[in-house]
């Protein structure tokens, strides 16, 4: 019953016309020249079994559903088609399309993006589209994919060797060494 609705769907969409759009390749390549490396699941039993028990680091994080996706199949032909159709969509981006338009009709000079014909601009994405259905990826649907918050934070600049969490790190990673290196991590961290 649900393959019904879904064909009913599909139909509807092919019938309209409204989302087919046949897109040009973006890249000098095709597609059987790429190589999709699909990913690997993370055997944690076997890890746990050599002395690797990372399960408490993932379950901490929340990221026990994003592993348990990893499990998936992976259709490596529409992974290939829709790389090589794939553009980045952002601000500059949008202007230029919107003064193409204007170029071609001074007329459209000062109207909204929705008056010129245009999607509204929200935030940058990757375009591109499989067998004429356009798909659009933004962060948002990688944060869902991956059953994570899309909201986090960035501070970059900052002076490391005052900040307070240069000593947690070290007694944490590299068993208190203050110039630990890679050799002196625990196996579990360089796993991580």
């Amino acid at each position: 019953m649900a393959s019904t609705s879904s064909n009913q769907e599909t139909s509807m969409q092919v019938a309209t016309r409204e989302s087919l759009h046949i897109k040009g390749r973006t890249m000098k390549l095709e597609g059987w020249q790429l190589t999709v490396q699909v990913e690997n699941p993370i055997d944690f039993i076997s890890l746990a079994h050599h002395g690797c028990e990372l399960r408490n680091f993932i379950s901490y994080q929340d990221l026990n559903g994003y592993f348990k996706m990893l499990n998936g199949p992976t259709y490596e032909n529409l992974v290939k088609y829709f790389w090589v159709r794939a553009e980045i969509y952002d601000l500059h981006t949008a202007r230029l399309e919107e003064h193409e338009k204007v170029l071609i009709d001074p007329t459209l000079e000062g109207k909204t993006r929705e008056e010129l014909g245009l999607r509204p601009f929200t935030c940058t994405e990757i375009q591109s589209n499989v067998m004429g259905i356009p798909i659009f990826i933004i962060e948002e649907s990688i944060a869902k994919a991956c059953r994570r918050e899309v909201e986090g934070s960035f501070e970059e600049n900052l002076d490391n060797k005052t900040s307070h969490w240069v000593e947690v790190v070290n007694v944490t990673l590299f068993n208190g060494n203050k110039k630990g290196k890679y050799c002196d991590m625990q196996k579990e961290h360089k796993l991580l």
